[in-house]
């Protein structure tokens, strides 16, 4: 993201909210230029557009940050007046002078505690806890930051609060705990709207589209962004437009629609522009060159790496920038110069732990290394990438269990709402009616809904246990195989026995083995959607892995569903369940039935008390005698134990056709049905 540097003309109230402006990573500065003849570099590129406007507000900038020196000097006394000039210079330097600006909130915090001034010391907090985060130390961001939340509470300053509640939301975020993230972000726009504080609105939206694209919520991130766009218009705010823009700029980059990703990025920099010096505004170039190497652009690519390269202060931008570089020069087929760029972003990357751009830079190096026919090194850089892909793969679960999480949590304080609402009507019924017979009534209504309120609670904590185990179960047992057979299939890799043709199958195992590995969490993520709960979702989900596993062995597949009752709705332990019968089936048809050439799925709501569910999976394999044991094979007997957790049969058997399984099991199903399986 970017730095603010405001202009000479803004208010004193804009340099309040530059403290909510989103900060690039700290880090180090970028390694020394390559040696003379190493590789290939681009002629120097003209400054880009909007250079001299930024040039002219440097410029203009100088004279306001001298006079906030020559304020604080003229006045030595150690009073409120100091502290207050000691924060307005600690926030104009913040960007360009970053560790005179923590001196400078250090001694304002000093002075302003010694004089019991609880303002300047919130102020003096927020700004530590600014410059603590933009080091990436996060522990020390969020202690300062929590302090200052607390001075404005006891000040009754709703206005600061707002800020301090974006601030913790964005450290929350940096760390990947967006559902912390998320609740400071609803919560401070909440505060926002009901004190009519639009710039706070403002800010906030942004973080929530920023967490939603994270979270993968596409549609709610667009949305969000779309009003913080829109109240940016209102407010002619430029920072605030620049933050929607870079915002949906990194929803499109995200989605992989880099046009998209540039036209918005391009937007950003012409916002940025009145109130960025060019060091501010180096991140959203860097996109900008990231973006056009993504199209293909690779001469542009270098031309602007090459000049921007030494504008880098930070591990982000200067390990950014190489492997930017790098990539264009693989793009032109000089796999030396690539190396080169893409060891400085790895080495770069990896002093600051920036994963993504480690795992990027890796790849590259490995088809570099690989194009100079440098096998072993190719080799060893391919396995450093898989090993920073599970990493952020990893993070991705963690992200998927912080969403269901804070959903839960949603879900709990609706509940909550409700219950108070429900209290403070009992409350102004009790003030209505002042008899004993009403205030018995009263008191009974509200020993009821404290029970109902225990049970309700307890029940929801069971659910969760529940659901914590079944997504245990559920990724053990899907995932937990696969990745065993990538960690042997890569052992084996590692001990480089084979030849090139056996490593290169043995590679393409492993993508194999990545791949099935994601479409199991696919399912895993697809039986918890509330929105996939009716009778259609599940025969389309039967339908498409039909076509996915059958088709490539050659085996026609019919389908005999019903056409009403679609809308039926299934819980969802019987879809899940029933969808891993499913998969079952057929590959117990894969594995067993070499002689057949069509299978037949039936799937039909059989009438009754309760009603119940029937599937049928029939192949047309003659009815000849199993091959490998198939009666007694452990699969079917899987299927026999899920069938009777939901309180079903299965049947499987030869008939004169070929081999069926089929399974009945009652439509109604929840908790209980989980226990049962679970339990067995």
């Amino acid at each position: 993201m970017t730095r603010l540097l405001p202009c000479c003309t803004t208010a004193l109230c804009f340099w309040a909210w530059l403290l909510l402006s989103v900060a690039p990573e700290a880090g180090a500065t970028g390694a020394a230029p390559p040696a003379s003849g190493a590789v290939a570099q681009p002629a120097p590129a003209r400054p880009g557009p909007g250079q001299e406007t930024t040039d002219n507000t440097s410029r203009q900038l100088q004279p306001t940050l001298n006079n906030l020196q020559r304020r604080l000097s003229g006045h030595t006394q150690p009073d409120t007046v100091r502290v207050n000039r000691l924060n307005a210079l600690a926030l104009a330097l913040r960007t360009n002078a970053p560790g005179r600006s923590a001196q400078l909130f250090r001694e304002a915090l000093a002075l302003a505690t010694r004089l019991h001034y609880p303002l300047g010391r919130g102020n003096a907090r927020f700004g530590l806890g600014y410059c603590y985060r933009d080091k990436s130390q996060y522990d020390s961001a969020l202690f300062f930051t929590q302090k200052a939340y607390h001075d404005y509470t006891q000040l009754h300053d709703d206005y600061n609060r707002v800020r301090a509640e974006y601030g913790m939301a964005r450290i929350y975020f940096e760390q990947g705990l967006y559902g912390q993230a998320m609740a400071r972000s609803l919560s401070g726009l909440r505060l926002a709207r009901s004190r009519h504080n639009q710039r706070g609105e403002l800010f906030t939206l942004t973080q929530l589209g920023l967490t939603s694209t994270a979270l993968g919520e596409y549609d709610q991130a667009r949305h969000y962004l779309s009003q913080a766009g829109q109240l940016a218009q209102q407010l002619h705010d430029p920072i605030g437009s620049g933050h929607a823009y870079s915002a949906l700029a990194e929803l499109s980059q995200q989605q992989q629609r880099w046009a998209q990703a540039q036209r918005y990025y391009e937007q950003a920099l012409v916002s940025y522009q009145p109130v960025y010096n060019a060091q501010g505004l180096l991140p959203t170039r860097i996109h900008l060159l990231a973006m056009a190497e993504r199209q293909g652009h690779a001469q542009q690519a270098l031309a602007g790496g090459r000049a921007l390269l030494p504008q880098a202060t930070t591990a982000s931008e200067t390990s950014r920038l190489h492997l930017i570089l790098a990539r264009a020069w693989l793009r032109l087929g000089k796999p030396d110069s690539a190396a080169y760029h893409g060891t400085l972003s790895l080495r770069t990357s990896q002093t600051r732990k920036l994963r993504e751009i480690s795992s990027a830079a890796a790849q590259v190096l490995a088809q570099a290394t690989a194009q100079q026919k440098q096998f072993a090194e190719a080799y060893r850089y391919q396995q450093l990438a898989s090993a920073y892909t599970d990493s952020l793969t990893g993070n991705a679960t963690r992200r998927l269990a912080a969403a269901l999480q804070f959903r839960a949590g949603q879900e709990r304080e609706q509940s909550q709402r409700r219950e108070l609402a429900q209290q403070q009507q009992l409350a102004h019924l009790r003030q209505q009616h002042q008899t004993i017979i009403w205030g018995g009534i009263t008191l009974l209504i509200t020993l009821v809904s404290g029970l109902g309120i225990w049970q309700y609670r307890r029940q929801q904590a069971t659910r969760e246990k529940e659901l914590r185990a079944r997504l245990a179960a559920d990724l053990h047992n899907d995932v937990g195989t696969l990745l065993h057979q990538i960690s042997e299939q890569s052992s084996l890799l590692q001990e480089g026995l084979a030849d090139g043709e056996a490593q290169r199958r043995q590679l393409d195992q492993i993508s194999e083995s990545s791949r099935s590995a994601i479409r199991q969490l696919n399912d895993v993520v697809w039986s918890l959607d509330t929105k996939k709960d009716q009778l259609a979702d599940l025969l389309d989900r039967l339908r498409d892995y039909a076509q996915e596993v059958l088709a490539p062995a050659g085996l026609a597949v019919s389908f005999a569903f019903p056409a009403s009752q679609l809308t039926q709705p299934l819980a969802s332990l019987l879809r899940r369940n029933l969808y891993l019968i499913y998969k079952e089936s057929l590959r117990n048809v894969l594995h067993h039935a070499a002689e057949a050439t069509a299978v037949t799925v039936s799937v039909q709501i059989v009438p009754g008390t309760p009603p119940q569910l029937a599937l049928e999976v029939r192949d047309n394999s003659g009815g000849q005698a199993p091959q490998n044991g198939r009666r007694t094979d452990h699969g079917l007997r899987t299927i026999a134990a899920r069938a009777e957790a939901l309180g079903g049969l299965s049947y499987s058997g030869s008939t004169a056709e070929g081999f069926r399984v089929y399974v009945v099991v009652p439509l109604a199903g929840g908790w209980n049905v989980a226990r049962r399986y679970y339990n067995a």
